[in-house]
């Protein structure tokens, strides 16, 4: 073995492929990178081959950069990360994980690294590319880069903060654990509502007084760097640090008839993106994974707000992103930070647009570009541009389905011919709510109206329905699942197009076995028993019915309102609810009060009922009646019902002292009567109390 094949990094290499065939002139320079990007271009290697292969040879585990996540506190300084090619990668783990590109760590620079971190660690394996891009993304955070944002951490409680900061903490605080991608706060019934969107669906968390929610609005805005005006419309940014997760808060503040709207979008930085874990089916999966092989043309997402376009874009990125492809992102506004990639905003108040900052970017040799919406001619046409002239352009349209996006870049000013050269495939989606694994039951009879009309029509039954438990905030679901509808533009749809085909469907015609229907999609789903009819219908409404029918080549036989029917809950009328043996008192109160009524007879009953109901915006409790031991009772009935965030008005009896004394020390509201006293009027002043 001559003196190049003697290199560490060569002999790694052939001890986990023996047999291999080596270049004999093969030369590796000493300098780790250099040997290693050689090395790759020598033998052809494909990305995270040679670092697996490195990892085997010397007994160590290799690591992902995509899961990366910078430590708040790190003892190591830049100097002596890059003079040991090493980085920090999980500082919580037991023990630490420090990722190498050089395994051969000597016995000094252990002892220092040991020394340093106070603990022994375990080497895990990254390519010397990869630990740049984590060194980079770590000092760069450490320096503050990464723009003016303004920072909110909510794992502390500082001495002397006032109960809205408390409340404002322990919203964002909630909303984060319930995985919820939006916080909406606004005027409800005389207070303010607050709701999470968790899995595109708004969920209503609690109400509170109406000046709790301008203070909060107030709160929000001074974090965020706004104005002290809330008369006008504003947007802001802010940073949230909550253990070891960093959330970027779009805000958005807006004043309404009777009060303030708030809406913050919540965007967890170090999310990692990938298409093999996006959810899409294996044929889907397998579609868009050949759509971004061609190397050059346009793919496009078409969608709603909240489909998932986003999302999907980046995972097609992580798909491209090599150490020799120059990525380069057109976003408006940045919203994840891609390790790696060169994410530039459009700053539409230095009088940049899309246009201006998509030609300074091809002006920056890229090979694949994403453009984060075509909105006008002017970005259609350098788009198309850019994909005649070799490069990969990813980007989103606003269609109601995959073919639909043709006729659109007609009208933005595309003439056909471009068209035909220059897109290779466009995806719509949707995103339907997943079945909860913990608590969905078999599909059994007796079937509702729309599973025997899909029976009908399909030929089977949906595999499971939905139930509801604490897992799933009683919901019946938990996560989400893409629907797709993935256009590959065929050689026979260019023709069409050259021809002067230009309705959709004429092109879908000439495009036949090479698109898949959101419809069959939702098919797929639904016999596996990962979601429901009533989410399909629901996501993507009668479209699914009809094309449904289409597909058998027969009509439905049921009308709308039995195919959309719903089995989730559905907001109504604000009602009250009132937890009580007493049924004239239920009925008295429903005469006296000027909103629906509902009763349950006792804590379970209850529970039922808000489970059910989402037009509940306060519950009575009637504590006169109590039998058992008072703490025992208010103990059940709070591990019963705490979880609804609703305001709860006790009603006890003058001489029920105890129960009052409990009552206070829950930090709960109670109306007092006498013995024999109607207790209507202390229940609509402490309503009014409770709910303003």
């Amino acid at each position: 073995m001559n003196e190049s094949q003697g290199h560490w990094l060569l002999r790694a290499w052939q001890k986990t492929h023996p047999g291999a065939v080596v270049p004999q002139d093969l030369e590796l320079p000493l300098d780790t990178a250099q040997a290693w990007r050689q090395l790759e271009r020598q033998l052809r290697l494909k990305s995270g081959e040679l670092a697996h292969s490195v990892a085997e040879a010397h007994g160590i585990d290799v690591a992902n950069i995509l899961e990366f996540k910078p430590p708040a506190s790190n003892p190591l300084s830049l100097q002596v990360c890059r003079q040991d090619r090493i980085l920090p990668f999980d500082l919580k783990a037991d023990p630490p994980l420090i990722a190498t590109s050089d395994p051969r760590l000597p016995p000094d620079e252990r002892d220092r690294l040991k020394f340093a971190l106070g603990q022994n660690f375990k080497l895990v394996m990254l390519s010397p590319d990869d630990i740049e891009t984590g060194l980079t993304r770590l000092f760069a955070e450490e320096s503050g880069a990464g723009g003016n944002r303004y920072s909110l951490e909510l794992g502390t409680h500082e001495a002397g903060e006032n109960q809205n900061v408390q409340i404002a903490k322990a919203i964002l605080r909630e909303a984060i654990d319930a995985r919820a991608s939006d916080v909406h706060i606004h005027p409800f019934v005389g207070g303010y509502a607050v709701r999470f969107r968790v899995d595109g669906v708004l969920r209503r968390i609690a109400t509170i007084p109406a000046s709790t929610g301008v203070n909060l609005a107030r709160y929000f805005g001074a974090h965020a760097g706004l104005e002290p005006n809330p008369l006008i419309a504003q947007d802001g940014r802010l940073q949230l640090n909550y253990g070891e997760r960093n959330v970027d808060v779009r805000l958005s503040i807006l004043p309404v008839f009777d009060g303030i709207r708030i809406v913050c979008r919540l965007l967890e930085q170090g999310r990692s993106f990938s298409l093999s874990n996006s959810g899409f089916s294996t044929s889907d999966y397998r579609a868009l994974k050949r759509l971004v092989s061609f190397g050059t043309g346009i793919v496009m997402l078409t969608g709603p707000t909240g489909s998932g376009k986003t999302s999907t874009l980046y995972a097609l990125l992580s798909e491209l992103n090599d150490v020799g492809v120059n990525i380069m992102t057109l976003e408006n506004p940045v919203e994840y930070v891609l390790p790696g990639i060169s994410q530039v905003q459009v700053n539409d108040a230095q009088g940049l647009s899309f246009g201006d900052t998509l030609r300074a970017i091809l002006r920056q040799d890229p090979d694949v570009v994403l453009v984060g919406e075509i909105r006008d001619e002017e970005t259609a046409r350098i788009a198309a541009q850019a994909a005649l002239t070799g490069h990969m352009v990813l980007s989103t349209l606003h269609t109601n389905d995959a073919m639909a996006a043709i006729p659109r870049l007609l009208g933005l000013g595309l003439d056909a011919a471009t068209i035909a050269d220059a897109v290779v495939g466009v995806v719509s989606q949707r995103l339907a709510r997943k079945l909860c694994s913990d608590c969905s039951t078999e599909t059994a009879a007796p079937l509702s109206a729309a599973e025997a009309e899909y029976q009908r029509l399909a030929g089977e039954l949906p595999a499971r329905r939905a139930t509801g438990c604490e897992a799933c905030s009683f919901t019946g679901y938990r996560g989400r699942l893409p629907l797709a509808e993935i256009l590959e533009v065929s050689v026979t749809m260019r023709t069409a197009l050259l021809d002067g085909v230009c309705s959709v469907e004429a092109l879908r015609e000439a495009n036949k076995g090479h698109q898949t229907s959101m419809t069959e999609s939702a098919k797929r789903w639904l016999v596996s028993g990962s979601t429901t009819l009533e989410e399909v219908s629901r996501v993507l409404g009668l479209h699914f019915w009809n094309e449904l029918a289409k597909l058998r080549g027969a009509s439905l036989q049921i009308g709308a309102d039995d195919l959309m029917a719903k089995s989730h809950r559905r907001e109504a009328r604000s009602s009250l609810l009132i937890v009580t043996p007493d049924e004239r008192l239920a009925q008295a109160l429903g005469q006296e009060i000027e909103m629906p009524i509902l009763s349950a007879l006792d804590s379970t009953g209850a529970c039922e009922q808000l489970r059910h109901e989402n037009s509940i915006v306060a519950v009575v409790i009637d504590g006169r009646h109590v039998s058992e031991t008072f703490e025992v009772w208010l103990r059940e009935l709070r591990s019963r019902l705490a979880w609804s965030g609703l305001p709860v008005l006790f009603l006890v009896d003058e001489a029920q002292r105890e129960l009052r004394t409990l009552i206070d020390a829950f930090d709960a509201h109670a109306v007092c009567t006498e013995a024999g006293r109607n207790p209507l009027a202390g229940i609509n002043d402490g309503l009014r109390r409770i709910l303003t």
